[in-house]
């Protein structure tokens, strides 16, 4: 009897130890709960009293500290410290942060009251991780769509004159990145690549470049375009004979696929002899053009010398 006694009151302080523990422990989970609502608030008040002071850097790391204990905040409070986080981001100088989050506050918040603001601000970004014009432009031409974008969405913001001044920056920046390259091209002897980005600047860009040197030098690639035809004819016309060649001794299985890619050499003979001719003529109505708009100066007496074939390589070329 006394051991069924001990049994029984084990088993309830067991029972009673057990209960406690589950108080205890929902007690302090509650805690947890509450001390996590409070540091979402200190977080983000802290990150708002740095923004306000303009300690960026100091203001976004307090935000991001917010932003672990999003769960605890208002939706309009979530909704302000994305947009604060990516103003800090930018104004301290972390573009490429501040874009990220811009990105994601565009996507989710398109009806906030600041989402002109953070259009601006984005193309904004883009242009200023942008390299030099020397290099690859791809956040040049995202700047630019996204400039676009913005004046198709808002045609009557008061940010529009703004924004306009964007698209101004990045279109002359990309008008010097594609003129370097013509030039590149040119310089290098590759002159039916530079013709193609000449005319691409004509006509694309004629407000944003010095349209009498792009005509001067598109005329020029374009007399010289025979020059790198020959050239492109040659390679095709040596892997003509080549193949012919093996052709002839059977040295191939497959002589049906050979015979196709004979033609296919035929065809890119006939591609860039047709090209050559269609330069020279192009080259004819621009110079007549070049004539009209700036007169018979040293630059057309000069495309003349070109077109007779009056004029030696460029020394990058005589390099090679």
């Amino acid at each position: 009897m006394a051991l069924k006694k001990k049994v029984l009151l084990k088993a309830f302080l067991s029972i009673t130890l057990l209960s406690g523990g589950l108080v205890i422990s929902s007690c302090a989970h509650k805690e947890t709960e509450a001390y996590k609502a409070k540091q979402a608030q200190i977080y983000y008040q802290e990150g708002l009293k740095y923004f306000q002071r303009g300690d960026y850097e100091k203001a976004a790391e307090k935000f991001r500290k917010a932003q672990q204990y999003m769960a605890y905040l208002t939706p309009e409070q979530i909704k302000t410290l994305n947009y604060d986080l990516a103003v800090a981001l930018y104004k301290a100088g972390k573009y490429e942060d501040a874009i990220l989050e811009l990105e994601d506050f565009i996507k989710f918040y398109p009806s906030a009251p600041q989402i002109e603001q953070a259009y601006v601000m984005l193309i904004k970004a883009y242009l200023k991780i942008s390299p030099d014009a020397w290099r690859d432009q791809t956040y040049t031409e995202k700047a630019l769509r996204l400039a676009k974008k913005f004046l198709q969405l808002y045609p009557d913001s008061p940010y529009r004159p703004q924004v306009e001044e964007l698209i101004f920056e990045a279109k002359r920046k990309l008008a010097k990145h594609q003129y370097l390259i013509a030039k590149f091209y040119e310089d290098y002897g590759y002159y039916y690549p530079a013709a193609v980005r000449f005319e691409y600047l004509l006509l694309t860009y004629p407000d944003f470049i010095n349209y009498q040197d792009v005509l001067f030098h598109y005329i020029k690639n374009l007399y010289l375009v025979p020059k790198y035809a020959r050239k492109k004819e040659e390679y095709f016309h040596d892997l003509y004979e080549e193949l012919k060649e093996k052709i002839q001794k059977g040295e191939l299985e497959d002589k049906k696929a050979a015979q196709k890619r004979l033609e296919f050499y035929e065809q890119q003979i006939q591609r860039w002899e047709k090209i050559a001719k269609e330069a020279v003529k192009k080259g004819d109505e621009n110079l007549k053009i070049y004539a009209q708009k700036f007169g018979k100066d040293k630059n057309y007496q000069l495309l003349l010398k070109i077109k007779k074939g009056e004029w030696s390589q460029s020394w990058v070329e005589k390099l090679f």
